[in-house]
């Protein structure tokens, strides 16, 4: 029966979380890893799905991956939903590494990256990149999320959540987990000619990123402090 919603806001360490909801739900998760750079699918359930939502909804414990909540708002207004979130600026940061090392050069804003053509605070000019979180919340407020994994307080975060749901937040498969490092490619070395990270770029970042810090600020409140 499905029982959380879970939505993977990229480079906000869900990736490392997925292998916590793998013990806990075993093989009934749904993973949704269509593309989030595409918005219709990021935002359209699957015919299938929209087809029977009753026998996807038994069939299925958790919905993970990369959308956004409106995907499924209609479907299943019912089912809580949980999120990862990271600071923003880090997050914005840890993306431009990525495309940096690994980009798709048939999509414009990662050859431009590569190319060297655009430097992070550029990248962090499109408000879908800078408040990314709160694109993929769009239509539900963090009041209203069942629980936060922050990346920041990874294993704090996923502890409590284990407790919320009744698994046993001192299984040593978690605490594993939850000790390991976060994969963040600080410092990893690319060979495209993407402009290096400068530390000054932080503030620049930051104005661009005004809704995500707030977003972000709340969940700290709720789930942290």
């Amino acid at each position: 029966m499905l029982s959380l919603i879970s939505i993977h806001i990229p480079k906000t360490g869900g990736t490392n979380f997925i292998e916590t909801l793998k013990l806990v739900y075993g093989n009934r998760i749904h993973q949704d890893y269509g593309t989030e750079r595409d918005l219709v699918t990021a935002r359209t359930p699957a015919p299938e799905i929209v087809a029977d939502p009753e026998s996807f909804r038994q069939g299925t414990d958790i919905i993970h991956g990369h959308f956004h909540y409106l995907k499924y708002k209609a479907l299943f207004p019912d089912v809580p939903v949980l999120t990862t979130l990271r600071h923003p600026v880090d997050r914005v940061i840890s993306q431009y590494r990525h495309i940096a090392l690994h980009g798709d050069m048939n999509v414009p804003r990662h050859q431009w990256i590569m190319e060297g053509r655009m430097d992070v605070v550029h990248f962090s000019r499109f408000y879908f990149i800078a408040n990314a979180q709160s694109v993929f919340l769009e239509g539900i407020g963090v009041d209203d999320l069942a629980h936060a994994i922050i990346q920041e307080h990874f294993a704090l975060t996923v502890r409590r959540f284990c407790e919320k749901v009744g698994f046993d937040p001192q299984h040593p498969k978690v605490l594993q987990l939850t000790d390991r490092l976060i994969n963040s490619r600080e410092g990893a070395e690319w060979n495209t000619d993407a402009v290096p990270v400068d530390d000054g770029a932080r503030a620049e970042i930051e104005k661009n990123c005004a809704d995500d810090l707030a977003l972000y600020d709340r969940a700290l409140e709720r789930f942290v402090k």
